[in-house]
């Protein structure tokens, strides 16, 4: 099978990189320079070979210094004063840690404030399924938000805590979208909008591709316009305080009778908002570099 059957070419160099984590005494060295990292509560802390070779198990100094050879350039950094992780290294480390090659435990069901953008009930409920955190609507059993449920994110906390950590977790990837950021691996990100239609409405999600990982995000395309100052007042006669209100709560918002959506066109992006703030209609547009600026005023946010 060529390349162009079996989709992208993996570079050889990717596998052998990967290989090369496949020994116990190269991932001790690793985390060696981590627990260091850790302790002294300082970033790209370095060891000796000598500091090194006594914290392994190795007896051998040829032998350790075979797999430490085998690390650098990828996982470690040689420098005049010793070894400390690369950005990869530290990468790896962290996600050994955070267990991410375990099964992620399932939480009890979770009522959680907001109403549904389908049905209009306030019905809405976190739970997990097959591995991810989802938000869904018990009326009419729509999914709202289905998201990545990592190990590390349930560790130590309560089902209430989950759903809190989710909605802070979700806030943060919004802020790094809405600056054109990977929330993954902070590479550049194409933007463009997903439309699901219902009967009696169009919800519309700007859906967020990295150019480098190629994770693919999806969010309320309203989110855009809840950052604009001129929604400060909507937000407080709601008693809506951002970044602390997840994003759920305000699906509700975004559908309602005083807020309009409209597509004038994906490609380039260009949105316009009709929102009824205290009697007034104020109308904000985004184009296609995620810039918000209310019709007819240069000030942009």
């Amino acid at each position: 099978m060529d390349s162009s059957e079996s989709g992208e070419q993996i570079d050889p160099a990717v596998s052998d990189a990967i290989r090369t984590l496949g020994n116990d005494c190269r991932l001790e060295i690793l985390f060696t320079l981590a627990e260091q990292e850790w302790e002294l509560k300082r970033q790209g802390h370095t060891l000796s070979f000598t500091e090194l070779y006594e914290r392994s198990d190795v007896e051998s100094t040829s032998q350790f210094s075979y797999h430490l050879t085998q690390l650098v350039g990828t996982f470690v950094a040689e420098t005049s004063e010793g070894y400390r992780l690369t950005y990869a290294g530290e990468k790896i480390v962290r996600t050994v840690r955070s267990g991410l090659y375990e099964s992620t435990p399932s939480f009890e069901t979770v009522e959680v404030d907001g109403t549904c953008p389908f049905c209009r009930e306030s019905a809405l409920v976190a739970d997990s399924r097959d591995e991810r955190f989802i938000i869904r609507c018990s009326a009419c059993d729509s999914t709202l938000l289905a998201d990545a449920f990592p190990r590390s994110q349930a560790s130590g906390r309560s089902p209430a805590e989950i759903v809190a950590s989710f909605g802070t977790r979700l806030w943060s990837a919004a802020i790094s979208v809405k600056g054109g950021v990977c929330p993954e691996c902070y590479g550049p990100i194409d933007i463009d909008v997903d439309t699901r239609e219902t009967d009696d409405m169009a919800f519309h999600t700007l859906s967020s591709t990295c150019q480098q990982c190629r994770m693919v995000v999806h969010f309320p395309v309203e989110m855009l316009a809840t950052f604009h100052p001129e929604i400060a007042t909507l937000r407080r006669n709601r008693g809506i305080t951002l970044l602390e209100t997840p994003l759920w709560e305000l699906l509700g918002y975004f559908t309602g009778d005083d807020w309009t959506t409209e597509i004038r066109s994906r490609s380039p992006l260009e949105v316009v908002f009709e929102i009824d703030v205290n009697g007034e209609q104020v109308r904000l547009e985004v184009d296609d570099t995620l810039t918000v600026r209310r019709r007819g005023n240069s000030t942009t946010y």
